[in-house]
């Protein structure tokens, strides 16, 4: 079956330019075709930490406001809901700053902490997951992600966008238990399939390149894209990404598990953008290890690795990587953190949720000898 992905060209946060562009990918593939008057919409946007819009870490406002205005057009009962990548964030703090909380205001939409809403213990598997009661308890759910690189899964988009599903500390837990890329890759498939969405609408204006997910650099991509497949969206945006959709660990998870279209079985409505082969993808190429047989991954890591560590110019002592941990790596410090790399699973929370941007990627020679090397044999 060919999943249909529309995409509309878009190089300003403006409201109406938005609004017209989302408008545009909504209506080419008929995207609220199931969504009746009256239905319980729920909006996930992706809020990992208080972030402002500029530094291009959580899905723009403009894109939240824009999609629930259509919405409210159809008579749709909106909310806004996420869980932050750390459960000791201030959440007035978070919808303030990412500006859900003016949002809210203007069209009167209730804001969900899926901290405090409880949860359904959904198995899959071996595993058991709790799911956010208002994603299982809605009519329609439209996941609004932003294009951003990822030190772990390489890229977080819309099928990545769905882990905020789930409550608290269990996400750092998962982190913690599945240390590996695939592992890791396997269980937000797994979330994603419990918790799929009617419809996606991703936030490519401004993207994030680099170390993301909070990291890294940002980057203008000028788009916005819509479908009903998450997963053939993840696939097309890694293409145009320069990236082999192939090498993205929840691609070819979800893609194997039938969840959604490969590069054969898509089809792009409307403004086709041309491929970008100088973005640029996390330094941390730790999912190489992956097509290494076990034993052998495990010498490699003797002398080949990369792992995080703290600037002590930049950290604050803030103490917020402590908490998030899994792993219980880090400890206080007189002037920062610690770290116990004895105990490090390197699943990167810490970077990923530090607000001060302190961590860094620490290299072996050898790490950086064979990174070097790769460049020069790809110009």
């Amino acid at each position: 079956m060919t999943s249909l992905i529309s995409v509309a060209k878009c190089t300003s946060y403006k409201l109406p330019k938005v609004q017209k562009a989302i408008r545009e990918c909504i209506d080419r593939i008929d995207g609220l075709k199931d969504l009746e008057k009256g239905d319980h919409v729920l909006l996930k946007p992706n809020l990992l930490m208080s972030s402002t819009p500029q530094e291009g870490i959580t899905t723009h406002p403009s894109i939240v406001e824009a999609t629930a205005k259509i919405l409210l057009e159809k008579n749709a009962k909106i909310m806004i809901g996420d869980s932050p990548g750390s459960p000791y964030t201030n959440l007035k703090n978070l919808w303030e700053k990412t500006g859900m909380k003016t949002i809210a205001k203007k069209l009167n939409i209730k804001l969900l902490n899926f901290e405090s809403t409880g949860s359904y213990i959904k198995k899959f598997g071996s595993e058991e997951y709790p799911i956010a009661k208002p994603i299982l308890e809605c009519d329609f759910i439209v996941n609004l992600p932003k294009i951003k690189t990822h030190n772990l899964t390489i890229l977080t988009c819309a099928v990545k966008n769905m882990y905020g599903v789930i409550p608290g500390a269990r996400k750092t837990d998962y982190h913690r238990r599945y240390p590996r890329p695939s592992e890791f890759s396997e269980k937000i498939v797994d979330i994603y399939k419990l918790a799929k969405p009617d419809l996606t609408i991703v936030d490519g204006i401004i993207g994030m390149e680099g170390n993301g997910p909070s990291g890294g650099d940002t980057r203008k991509l000028g788009m916005i894209l819509a479908s009903e497949d998450a997963v053939a969206l993840d696939v097309y945006i890694s293409h145009i990404l320069g990236m082999d959709p192939y090498m993205i660990p929840s691609n070819r998870i979800a893609i194997k598990k039938g969840l959604g279209s490969g590069p054969g079985n898509i089809k792009i409505i409307g403004d086709e953008p041309q491929v970008i082969d100088d973005f640029k993808w996390p330094s941390n190429i730790y999912h190489v290890l992956e097509f290494f047989p076990s034993k052998l991954a495990r010498i490699l890591l003797r002398f080949w690795w990369s792992r995080p560590a703290i600037d002590d110019r930049c950290c604050k002592n803030c103490g917020i990587c402590i908490e998030a941990c899994p792993a219980g790596a880090l400890s206080e410090g007189p002037s920062s953190p610690r770290f116990d790399y004895e105990k490090c699973v390197n699943c990167l929370c810490c970077m990923e949720l530090c607000p001060h941007h302190a961590f860094y990627h620490e290299k072996s020679f050898l790490y950086k000898l064979t990174s070097r090397l790769s460049k020069n044999g790809g110009e």
